[in-house]
């Protein structure tokens, strides 16, 4: 008994100095009211290869007799469980190791997934251990109640938009969407042909009254989360024809409660507010050549992050660079400028193709003095492995941050926003000042992942480019995405050589 009490002031103490509150993923104590455990060497899965084996271990040790231990994975997409396992225990200790035979995380489909570790004592209270992790692959269309819906449109065919496919769609006329009586609806989410659409779209409760009102006038997305009041019984949505517009390609309504992890729900970049801004001469070199960027400043640091992709018209490509800033924890809708994509006649060629040096930097620069970055991230002036759209984008960018700052040019924008002085430039593989990023530190912002792991994920979702392109292929490694130079400062020489924003947030 004396040795039991030893034991439970041990567990409390340490409760009270490491001030913990409510079960944290990384947090090494959890509590639930008198009911203390501590956990050591825990090793949980990330980022997983689908068939991957993994083996779960660690230690928990607690002030009070474990009487059970359950061991769940969770779909976040489905709210599926796909591993339950519950064991009596009887101890003041468990090892993770011991339920490995009982369960066996190869055998988890593609996707989003939450392992839980639940602890429970005699008198019923439990404490949860949880960490969210993904298996790589092509995974399942999150869950939604498209089906209980009674949809009618005036022309066309309501199939087009509920299909599993966004080649197919309804180009306009009214659509009705009558919400399920026994379901709470939390929002619809549009995928759109082209992000010029003209609309209305309301909703109505039982009695007839609009509850909420959305049209095409705010900022224009190809995906659009349009969210529900919870009275919410009747969608209207009016959509006017447009030659070469193919107005909406897929349609979903969530239950409240049950949004998926994947269901995307951006918000617009604000206006003026931006840390980071990332230029990317493509809709994935963000990720190859750019590593742990995004994920790091943008979840870690708390920074608002904003990717601006240059070229490429490619709906496929745009809805993959969509899915993949998501996946990384990226809520901020990025900017498409939309220049032709292909493999142009160098610089001049390029620029040529985007309409005259002067067209691009006026769009550069309007982005620049309109959403105000701190800092900015962009190519090898070489181009990386040599490709015109990677030096274009650098070269363009150097030209942009100056003129950015000039107040004799480009009217329009000056008037509007303002004269901008960007604090920072680094430009990726520079041969001066250079930087060197640790984009392998887990963090408890990633749950667990490292920055790179993250960017792994958002790759996952680039399919289209799988047949030549890896995080890991041969062009990648020999262009570090964790090494960089400064090339601009307007507060100094970076000294630690860490950090993009080193010197600011001092």
């Amino acid at each position: 008994m004396k040795r039991l009490q030893i034991v439970s002031l041990f567990f409390i103490i340490c409760f009270v100095v490491c001030m913990v509150g409510p079960a944290n993923v990384q947090a090494s104590t959890y509590k639930k009211e008198d009911f203390v455990v501590e956990a050591h060497d825990l090793k949980r899965p990330t980022v997983l290869n689908k068939g991957q084996k993994f083996s779960i271990s660690g230690t928990i040790e607690a002030n009070k007799e474990i009487n059970k231990i359950g061991i769940y994975v969770e779909d976040l997409d489905l709210f599926k469980k796909e591993i339950k396992l519950e064991k009596e225990v009887g101890s003041y200790s468990v090892n993770l190791s011991d339920y490995n035979s009982y369960i066996s995380l190869s055998k988890l489909s593609s996707g989003v997934k939450e392992l839980k570790i639940k602890l429970y004592d005699n008198d019923g209270n439990n404490v949860k251990l949880t960490r969210t992790f993904t298996v790589l692959g092509k995974s399942k269309e999150p869950i939604h109640i498209t089906g209980k819906c009674k949809i009618k449109a005036s022309t066309g065919n309501v199939s087009n938009v509920t299909d599993s496919t966004v080649n197919t769609y309804w180009n306009g006329g009214t659509m009705t969407i009558n919400l399920p009586d026994d379901r709470i609806a939390d929002g619809i989410l549009i995928k759109w042909h082209v992000t010029t659409n003209e609309y209305t779209f309301k909703s109505y409760n039982a009695d007839g009254e609009v509850l909420d009102e959305y049209d095409g006038n705010g900022y224009r997305m190809i995906h659009k989360y349009y969210t529900l009041d919870e009275n919410s019984k009747k969608v209207v949505i009016k959509l006017k024809k447009s030659k070469g517009n193919n107005g909406i390609c897929t349609l979903r309504v969530y239950e409240k409660d049950k949004v998926g992890a994947s269901v995307e729900r951006w918000k617009s970049p604000s206006v003026g507010d931006c840390d980071l801004m990332v230029f990317s001469a493509h809709r994935d070199d963000e990720l190859l050549f750019f590593g742990g960027t995004i994920p790091y400043y943008q979840s870690v640091r708390q920074k608002n992050v904003i990717t601006v992709y240059m070229s490429g018209r490619d709906r496929l490509r745009v809805r993959e660079a969509l899915a993949g800033q998501w996946s990384m924890g990226n809520s901020t809708y990025p900017l498409f400028l939309n220049f032709p994509g292909g493999y142009h006649d160098g610089i001049k060629g390029t620029l040529s193709s985007w309409g005259g040096e002067d067209h691009v930097l006026k769009v550069l620069v309007e982005k620049i003095r309109k959403y105000k970055p701190k800092v900015v991230v962009t190519h090898d002036e070489n181009g990386e492995y040599g490709h015109p759209t990677h030096k274009t984008t650098a070269y363009l960018i150097k030209k942009a941050i100056k003129l950015a700052a000039d107040e004799t040019k480009f009217s329009d924008s000056l008037d509007k926003y303002g004269a901008w002085q960007v604090k920072k430039l680094y430009l990726h593989n520079y041969s001066k000042n250079k930087v060197k990023m640790n984009w392998n530190r887990k963090s408890t912002d990633l749950d667990g992942k490292t920055p790179y792991q993250a960017a792994v994920v958002a790759y996952d979702k680039h399919v289209s480019q799988h047949g030549s392109w890896s995080m890991n292929c041969s062009t990648v490694k020999k262009y570090p995405n964790n090494e960089f130079g400064l090339v601009f400062s307007k507060v100094g020489p970076d000294k630690s050589k860490n950090d993009f924003f080193e010197n600011i947030d001092e």
